[in-house]
């Protein structure tokens, strides 16, 4: 049996997958630093303390999918309590950076100090992996991996060349040759560097791919799938009609917070997934059509032969 809790991190991504037997446990991403309290009901709750309540204290695969802050800031809390035994990345910064603390100008735009926040942890979080003896293992193409005997993986980069342009910006700031700009400039195109996962398991299929923009994926011939969740947290971005006509998930998670202004997740989105009969999902309480809005701490998909169960936890 397989377990998939797409955790309530607010704006941000932290999706644990479990199987009990195995045993196996994997997570990713694993939201911000900070995922903030937008009324007193909510149950928005941190990678870290969710795993905590889970009873977790080893992971058998961490998963980063890009450098975002809602992605990669929750490391500064989870990795001081668990155990990693291996780590999927899609860039490493030169090891002798691993540790550092990295300054934060505060006149270079929002998006700039974002990343450079984000990368300090995560330079923190390397050191500290590598301490664990963690496997670290840089995904520079797609492949597949066999995690279990009923849980496989496909792994995909959706664009070699954005992959290693990315890689030339971080060098570049880490050895001082470039400034906010430049991370400005990442900052446009980041969420395309995105590691996306393909799950397989029991005859269900599960799509993570992210913060992969859908113009970016929809050129493939894909295979549907039974779960699908939206990459970048609903914006209008997030999907198109020919890429819902070829993955026709039966269920739709959005991992977005319920205080958002910004037409996120977008109606044109939730109109899309209506229309298909999606069943759509979000972490937080975010109201759906013909229900009030219900505070949870995840949405767990349940995964046996044969059956697949939803549950609020």
């Amino acid at each position: 049996m397989l377990l998939a809790d797409f955790i309530n991190v607010g704006y941000g991504d932290a999706i644990l997958l479990r199987e009990r037997e195995t045993p196996f446990t994997m997570l990713v991403d694993c939201g911000d630093v900070h995922i903030g309290r937008s009324r007193p009901d909510g149950q928005r709750i941190t990678a870290a303390d969710y795993l905590r309540r889970e009873g977790i204290r080893e992971l058998d695969v961490l998963v980063l999918t890009h450098l975002h802050l809602d992605h990669a800031g929750g490391l500064a809390h989870l990795l001081p309590e668990v155990r990693v035994r291996e780590f999927w990345t899609n860039y490493l910064p030169p090891e002798e950076t691993w540790g550092r603390t990295l300054p934060v100008p505060p006149d270079w735009t929002a998006g700039a100090r974002c990343l450079m926040t984000s990368m300090g942890i995560y330079l923190k979080a390397l050191a500290h992996l590598r301490d664990q003896g963690a496997e670290i293992r840089l995904i520079r193409e797609p492949c597949a991996c066999r995690l279990t005997e009923t849980l496989t993986a496909g792994i995909f980069l959706e664009d070699e060349t954005l992959r290693r342009r990315q890689a030339a910006i971080w060098e570049d700031v880490l050895s001082g040759a470039a400034g906010g700009g430049d991370l400005e400039s990442l900052d446009g195109f980041i969420n395309n560097t995105s590691i996306r996962l393909r799950l397989s398991c029991a005859g269900q299929e599960i799509e993570l791919p992210g913060d992969v923009y859908a113009s970016c994926w929809e050129q493939h011939q894909l295979p549907p799938c039974t779960i699908m969740k939206l990459p970048h947290h609903g914006h209008g971005d997030a999907l198109t009609p020919r890429l819902l006509e070829m993955l026709r998930p039966r269920y739709a998670v959005i991992s977005v917070s319920d205080d958002r202004t910004d037409d996120c997740p977008s109606r044109k989105i939730l109109r899309l997934l209506s229309q298909l009969g999606v069943e759509c999902f979000f972490t937080d309480a975010v109201p759906c059509q013909h229900t009030q809005a219900q505070p949870h701490l995840a949405i767990r998909f349940q995964i046996e032969e044969g059956a697949l169960k939803v549950l609020n936890v």
